[in-house]
């Protein structure tokens, strides 16, 4: 019985780590960058508001990408390295690809950004 209990913990541990590291993969997505305080509140996006999106982000309002189908992931630095999060700041109100790693909880959507890029 003791082999059974030490080989099911086993088994959960490594599915368990499994499931973390595939979680854990960078994805690409590819939307426009908005601030959410604007964005959310009266729907402020595109072209027409990308001085004002780069002003608030830069002034620490939340952001996040909006994607063709209407998604919106909340932006967030690394822990390790913020830089590619703060470079993200310049293409507010513009589109972009964003790489970086998903996580959701409690129906928050958010990207961890390790790179980023202007789409022209």
């Amino acid at each position: 019985m003791k082999k059974l209990v030490t080989l099911l913990a086993v088994s959960f541990l490594f599915t368990a780590g499994l499931a973390l590291a595939s979680s854990e993969q960078s994805q690409t997505w590819r939307g426009e960058i908005v601030d959410l305080a604007c964005y959310l509140d009266h729907g402020a996006k595109g072209e027409e508001h990308a001085g004002c999106a780069k002003s608030c982000v830069k002034h620490g309002q939340p952001m996040g990408l909006l994607t063709v189908d209407g998604t919106v992931y909340l932006l967030a630095a690394d822990h390790k390295d913020g830089t590619p999060f703060e470079a993200v700041k310049e293409f507010a109100g513009q589109q972009a690809t964003v790489t970086g790693t998903l996580s959701d909880s409690a129906g928050v959507k958010m990207i961890t950004v390790k790179a980023s890029s202007q789409v022209k």
